[in-house]
């Protein structure tokens, strides 16, 4: 009897294996809008501090909304803006590069996440900024995965 279940241990094995090895893979990337408007209230901030409040939408791979909050950082190279996004499944923080010199686009990277968002990963493009209009609107759009645990 003992050797029977041994046997049956030994034959399970590998499809154990699978299972854990696909669970701990990242999920295929889907695509992801988010669509922002904001009330700029620290155009000048350079050092970290609030720069703007607002609302945002995230549509295609996520479905959620909520009020956001933008805190900027100024080199002469490249302005940094960490969006925080509160929504009804849990909070995102976005990071943009804005270059000052030679362009190269306005590139975004989800640097973390909390509740249903705390393993997800993602990175694209700001492809709209208004920042000059009132209120402000600004749109990002890219590809976003949560990581399986």
């Amino acid at each position: 009897m003992r050797k029977r279940n041994f046997v049956l241990s030994l034959a399970v094995a590998p499809a154990i294996a699978v299972v854990i090895s696909s669970c701990t893979q990242n999920a295929p990337d889907s695509n992801l809008t988010v669509h922002c408007t904001d009330t700029i209230t620290g155009a000048d901030v350079t050092n970290g501090g609030v720069v703007a409040h607002g609302h945002c939408t995230l549509t295609g791979a996520l479905y959620d909304n909520g009020p956001e909050i933008d805190y900027r950082t100024q080199t002469p190279e490249v302005i940094t803006i960490r969006k925080v996004i509160t929504g009804a499944k849990g909070t995102i923080t976005l990071v943009i590069k804005i270059p000052q010199v030679g362009g190269g686009g306005e590139q975004f990277t989800v640097t973390s996440g909390t509740g249903a968002y705390a393993k997800l990963h993602g990175h694209g493009l700001q492809v709209v900024d208004n920042y000059q209009a009132t209120p402000a609107t600004f749109v990002l759009k890219g590809t976003v995965s949560h990581a399986q645990a």
